[in-house]
This record gives C-alpha cells, sequence and structure tokens, in this order.
C-alpha cells in the first residue's frame, strides 16, 4: 500500500475512537504534524444569509495571527477565506494567480500583508462542500519553514493521503461531535426540531411540558449558540449542519 495512503487509514481509524471534537482536533493536528503541517485553521459553516459567512472556527496557528486578523476586522476580507467559500478545490498559496494584488481591496491587501509578518504563507486552502452546497467548511493548513516548491511537492506526492485525512475529520466531526462545538443542550435542540416540524412556541411547550416562556429561553439560546440572527435562521443553519431533521 502507498505510505501516504496508509497514513490515511491509521488517521481515520484513530479519528473513530475520539471521545469529543477537542480530542478530534488534537488527533487531526497530530496526524497533520507527521507530514509536515504545522498549524491548521478549521471553519464550519451553512449557508442561511446570502453573501454572508459566519465559521465556527478551530485554529492551532498562531493565536495572534489570529486575534490580529479579527481584532482589526481583517479575517472575512481575506482572500482565502473568500476563496474558501467560492471555489470547490485546493488552492495552493503558492499560486498566486488567485489572489491579484491588483484586484484586491486595502483591506484584503492588509491581511495579505499580516500573513507576512507573521509567516503564514506556505500551505493550502481545503474547502469541502456538503447538504448539496448548503453548507461548507475548510481547512488553511500551513507548513512553517518549507519554501512554495517544497510545499508544492508534499502536496503533488501527497494530496490523496492529505486529503483523506480532512475529509474524514470534517465528516466525524459532524456526524459526531456538533453538539459539543456549538454547546446545544438537548432542550434547546429539541426546541428546534419541533420549530423545524412546523410547531408554535405554544405548542412546542404542551409536548415538551415547558412554559412558553422556558420554550423561547431555550430557542434564544439556540439562537445565540449558532450565531442566528432569528429561529428561522437557527432552524436553517441546525438543518444544514445535520443536527436536527425534518
Amino acid at each position: 500500500m502507498n505510505p501516504v495512503m496508509r497514513i490515511f487509514q491509521d488517521a481515520a481509524e484513530d479519528f473513530r475512537q475520539a471521545q469529543s471534537h477537542d480530542d478530534l482536533w488534537h488527533r487531526l493536528n497530530r496526524h497533520l504534524a507527521g507530514v509536515g503541517i504545522t498549524g491548521v485553521l478549521y471553519g464550519l459553516d451553512a449557508v442561511t444569509t446570502p453573501g454572508q459567512a459566519d465559521y465556527r472556527l478551530l485554529s492551532s496557528l498562531n493565536p495572534e495571527w489570529l486575534r490580529e486578523k479579527f481584532d482589526r476586522g481583517l479575517f472575512y476580507t481575506d482572500a482565502y477565506v473568500d476563496l474558501s467559500v467560492t471555489q470547490t478545490e485546493p488552492i495552493l498559496w503558492s499560486d498566486t494567480s488567485h489572489v491579484a494584488l491588483q484586484k484586491l481591496s486595502p483591506l484584503a491587501r492588509q491581511s495579505l500583508d499580516l500573513d507576512y509578518d507573521y509567516g503564514v504563507t506556505t500551505g493550502v486552502t481545503f474547502p469541502i462542500r456538503f447538504a448539496n452546497g448548503l453548507g461548507f467548511s475548510s481547512f488553511g493548513c500551513h507548513a512553517a519553514g518549507m519554501s512554495w516548491p517544497e510545499f508544492d511537492a508534499l502536496w503533488a506526492h501527497g494530496q490523496a493521503g492529505l486529503s483523506g485525512i480532512l475529509h474524514a475529520f470534517d465528516s466525524l466531526l459532524r456526524r459526531d461531535h456538533l453538539g459539543g462545538l456549538y454547546g446545544l443542550t438537548t432542550g434547546e435542540r429539541d426546541c428546534l426540531q419541533w420549530l423545524a416540524a412546523g410547531l408554535l412556541q405554544k405548542n412546542i411547550a404542551d409536548r415538551m411540558r415547558l412554559t412558553e416562556r422556558q420554550v423561547g429561553v431555550r430557542i434564544s439560546r439556540a439562537c445565540a449558540k449558532l450565531r442566528a440572527r432569528t429561529s428561522t435562521q437557527a432552524v436553517a443553519r441546525a438543518l444544514v449542519l445535520g443536527m436536527i431533521e425534518v
């Protein structure tokens, strides 16, 4: 068997032993470190508002770099974050044809400059689509200390195995560990499930043997955890992410 594919199979088996999303995240970083990836940024979201992304993030990259991205309002103007939403194929950071400097907005240029200041310049952006394209996740895999040609050679040799590792992590996280990632309680999820079935808040209260106020509190908390402005948006996000079913 190809050694890279063996790495993928070993990682996928290891991932299935994870007890939580944090445990799964640590296992991903350990396996990627074995092939030269020194840091990962993972984002997950569902399309609920056209043109608006609000990733739920996990990161093992430099926390100061990420904090400055958000403090200066640069994260969602970043060219590679934009590409992670609009593209479906891996984007090597060495492929500058995707980032034409003359076409970047001032904030996008500042974001790119910040990457160079912190040395976050070598790696790949790896987008994933699910739920008929309504859900999307993305990895930014950074290889500190590698040149572009070195990483491109690594990717050319091991793309199948690396892609398999990333897909396996994403699939298992969404299947088994979204509750922990978003922090929804069983009661909050049940309220969203009943909303998705078309019940009014009063009817949900009767079904769950709660007061309408208690149901309203659970729905409000679910909206906050899912970063949804309305209960309708919260239901849509939960449906796309697979937390509830119709």
